[in-house]
């Protein structure tokens, strides 16, 4: 349905390093030499087609963008992590380093912002700012939390800004561009961000339970990173026995192997990882409540089987 545009999008990406430092256009080209499935673009195309203006060129720069943002945030989080695998492909800062990395992130930032600047819609230009504000609180409040367990409303305040945020402006940003009724604006602004709540709960989920071939990256890197999500909260919560030492453990740095191991057979015997799926089933439900609000058309059964994706992916 918006075949055209991703492929399209996708020749925009491999272009992107056109022109540019060279250091930074062979990064580019690492980065979108295989750009994926481009679940955020397709989110843009398809919101926009519920609007009088429809899909065109600035939605096309509206999806740029935003991929752009999603991308930019990733090599941050990778140099963050010292992460050296993404979906099985080495990050910028494993094939360069730290520092180019750090640069190569705040190249693409700044060419998201060129190409949001040209949009006519003032609102739509100020959510793109509005929403790496909200990555950079959710990464700051990921990275600056104390060594506790958080409750489920800190984990969910958390990934609603780190990622969440990105999914709504994706849908409520393409709305208002393509000039959408204010309730069909709405609509989209939920359903992107209760797909986003569902897509990371289920990542959360996949870093417990899933196949490292497929993830792209070692089971259990939340544990080893002492970085607590929905089904390790679940799993403290559920334990008939002592939940402040499971507490202390998730949450305890420099985790060996054989002590993830560990803790990855306590929380996959617990409840928690099935709670987190049911959680995740819910934000699901609730983005398909959304699309109830929108007017009947191939373009919302599209965005139905977007949230179906997002709940049964494996990687």
């Amino acid at each position: 349905m918006v075949e055209g545009e991703l492929e399209e999008l996708r020749r925009r990406l491999h272009d992107v390093g056109r022109g540019a430092h060279p250091t930074f256009a062979a990064a580019a080209m690492h980065l979108f030499a295989t750009p994926g499935k481009l679940l955020r673009p397709t989110l843009v195309f398809l919101s926009a087609r519920f609007g009088a203006a429809g899909a065109g060129g600035m939605t096309l720069d509206l999806a740029e963008s935003l991929e752009l943002v999603h991308t930019a945030s990733l090599v941050h989080d990778d140099i963050v992590d010292r992460a050296a695998l993404r979906r099985n492909v080495p990050t910028v800062n494993a094939v360069w380093d730290q520092d180019v990395a750090l640069i190569v992130g705040d190249y693409l930032f700044a060419k998201a912002y060129a190409l949001a600047a040209v949009l006519p819609k003032p609102e739509v230009i100020a959510m793109v700012a509005q929403t790496v504000f909200a990555l950079c609180d959710g990464e700051l409040t990921e990275i600056s939390a104390p060594a506790r367990m958080p409750n489920e409303s800190e984990y969910l305040e958390r990934i609603e800004l780190k990622t969440a945020s990105l999914y709504a402006a994706c849908c409520q940003g393409a709305a208002i561009l393509a000039d959408a009724e204010p309730e069909h604006v709405a609509a989209l602004g939920a359903y992107g961000t209760n797909i986003g709540l569902a897509f990371q709960i289920t990542d959360d989920v996949l870093d417990l339970v899933g196949d490292e071939g497929d993830l792209g990256k070692e089971v259990g890197r939340d544990l080893a990173e002492a970085m607590p999500t929905l089904p390790m909260i679940y799993a403290v919560a559920d334990m008939d026995g002592d939940r402040r030492e499971l507490s202390r453990r998730i949450v305890a740095p420099d985790k060996s192997p054989g002590e993830v191991r560990e803790l990855l057979a306590a929380i996959r015997a617990s409840g928690g990882i099935e709670r987190a799926r049911d959680r995740a089933r819910g934000f699901h439900d609730a983005a398909v409540e959304a699309l109830g609000r929108l007017p009947e058309r191939p373009e919302r059964d599209a965005l139905r089987d977007v949230a179906d994706f997002v709940l049964a992916r494996e990687r």
